[in-house]
């Protein structure tokens, strides 16, 4: 298992840039940990918020929910199965909101992995995946209550608080899980805050160990040996006739 986990994450990440091959003590990942838990404590306060639900980000995983997710990804799946299970083409519409949200940055992140130098996009790439988690962590820990204010994908639409009931309400409902949505919510908040930890942490370990990125170039591995391969005999050997004594003289 151990040697699967180290060949994945040599193909996942060639040139060790993510955080898994990070030098750093236990004591660092501790505090790491605790930061990402008290942060979760307190998502509703005015730093979560700020921090992770700005204008910034905001707006690029608005337009991605609405737009791409369920506009575009959402319909295709609607469409497809309007015939055969109406009822599951449904439930993917309103799950392509937060899937393709939460999948655009992870991809992007995965693919930058992959690249020579990639490193300096991680960070900005983390924190975006932090907030899609962050706001699925909002919006899920609402699909009992409904208390929240919705904005439709038309995005002239507006929804007063508990008149309608937020996407992972229909999520949950269906799987049987609306009476785990706070167990959820808090999953994601965590996720989305360690997330937010990672992306500050691997910003300021890639600017004090640039020396150590730079002077790192990856070297091909050597071709393995074949098992039927023997060393030449040079003792057999037929000696060339220039270096017998008294042998061919040019």
């Amino acid at each position: 298992m151990k040697k699967f986990q180290q060949t994945f994450l040599n193909w996942l990440d060639p040139y060790q840039q993510s955080c898994f091959f990070f030098k750093t003590s236990a004591l660092t990942w501790f505090i790491l940990l605790t930061a990402a838990l008290w942060l979760t404590w307190q998502w509703k306060s005015s730093l979560a918020d700020t921090l992770l639900n700005n204008i910034f980000v905001y707006a690029p995983n608005y337009l991605t929910h609405e737009m791409l997710g369920h506009n575009l990804v959402g319909n295709i799946f609607f469409r497809a199965f309007y015939t055969t299970a109406p009822e599951l083409g449904k439930w993917l519409h309103t799950l392509a909101g937060n899937g393709v949200e939460t999948l655009l940055p992870l991809c992007l992140l995965c693919w930058v992995l992959r690249l020579d130098g990639g490193r300096w996009l991680l960070p900005p790439l983390t924190y975006w995946l932090a907030s899609t988690f962050y706001g699925a962590g909002v919006y899920a820990q609402d699909a009992r209550a409904c208390s929240l204010p919705l904005t439709s994908s038309d995005m002239m639409t507006n929804y007063k608080p508990g008149e309608i009931c937020g996407d992972w309400h229909h999520i949950l409902e269906p799987l049987g899980l609306l009476e785990a949505d706070q167990i959820i919510a808090y999953t994601f908040l965590f996720i989305g805050s360690l997330l937010l930890m990672l992306a500050l942490y691997s910003a300021w370990y890639y600017w004090t160990h640039t020396d150590q990125y730079l002077r790192k170039t990856p070297t091909p591995a050597p071709a393995p040996v074949p098992d039927d391969w023997t060393p030449p005999n040079v003792y057999n050997a037929t000696p060339r006739e220039e270096n017998v004594p008294g042998g061919k003289q040019e």
